[in-house]
């Protein structure tokens, strides 16, 4: 088992490899892009601050 894993490492090309490592890291700073795009609402303001009113 582990010598099959080593196989599809070394067979899997690098640049499949950073491609899927900058798909994840753009799904991780969605958050931030969200708000460089739209600017702050309200509601990040309240999310930041914790502040939850019913």
């Amino acid at each position: 088992m582990r010598k099959a894993v080593y196989t599809l490492a070394r067979a899997t090309p690098p640049a499949l490899v950073h491609a899927i490592f900058i798909v994840l890291l753009v799904l991780a700073m969605a958050p931030v892009f969200r708000i460089v795009l739209f600017g702050v609402s309200l509601d990040d303001l309240l999310q930041l601050r914790g502040f939850n009113p019913n």
